[in-house]
C-alpha cells in the first residue's frame, strides 16, 4: 500500500485543508491507511507492506525505524483501547440481559395473570395479555443486539489495527 505525505507530521495529524496549494484531504495518514485496509480486506495472516513517500529532506537513516515503531505503538494503544471498550461492552451486555430477562419474566407473569381478570371482556384480556408479551420481548431487543452484534465493529477495528501494528514500513522520497 502506498501513502504519500507532504509532511511526516501528517502521518498522525490531520493536514490543513488548502486547495490552493493542492492539499484536499483532512485525513491523517494513519486514518487513510485504515480506510484503505477496510476496502482491501486483507486476510489475517497477510502482512501489510506500507510504502510512505515523503519529501526527501524528511528522510534520514533512522526515520524508517522511528516511523515503524511509532505506527506499532499507535496501533497497540488503539488495540488496547478497543479491547477495554469490549470489556465494558461485555459488562453492559450482562447487565442488560439481566434487566431484560427480569422484565420479560415480569411481563409474562402479568400476561398469565390477565387470564384471571374475569371482570374484563375477553377481547380486552386478549389485548392486555398480548401487549404484555410483546412488551416483554421488545424489552430484550437491546440486550440481544448487544450480545449478537455490538461487539463486531470493535473486533473489526482490532483486526485492522493488527495489520498496521505489524506493517513492513518502507520510506521513499516523493518526487514533485
Amino acid at each position: 500500500m502506498d501513502l504519500t505525505l507532504r509532511d511526516l507530521d501528517h502521518l498522525f495529524r490531520q493536514p490543513e485543508l488548502d486547495p490552493l496549494n493542492g492539499s484536499f484531504s483532512t485525513q491523517s495518514g494513519v486514518e487513510a491507511v485504515l480506510q484503505r485496509l477496510k476496502r482491501a480486506r486483507l486476510p489475517k495472516s497477510h502482512q501489510l507492506r506500507l510504502s510512505i513517500q515523503l519529501p526527501a529532506d524528511q528522510i534520514s537513516t533512522d526515520t524508517r525505524a522511528q516511523v515503524a515503531s511509532a505506527l506499532a505503538a499507535y496501533a497497540a494503544t488503539r488495540i488496547a483501547e478497543e479491547q477495554e471498550s469490549l470489556h465494558f461492552l461485555g459488562r453492559e451486555t450482562r447487565q442488560s440481559l439481566r434487566m431484560g430477562g427480569l422484565f420479560l419474566i415480569a411481563c409474562l407473569t402479568l400476561a398469565a395473570l390477565v387470564d384471571y381478570l374475569n371482570a374484563l371482556p375477553s377481547f380486552v384480556q386478549t389485548l392486555l395479555r398480548e401487549s404484555l408479551v410483546i412488551a416483554g420481548w421488545v424489552g430484550l431487543w437491546h440486550p440481544l443486539d448487544l450480545l449478537l452484534y455490538a461487539w463486531w465493529p470493535s473486533r473489526y477495528r482490532i483486526s485492522l489495527l493488527k495489520h498496521l501494528e505489524t506493517a513492513d514500513v518502507q520510506l521513499k522520497p516523493a518526487y514533485p
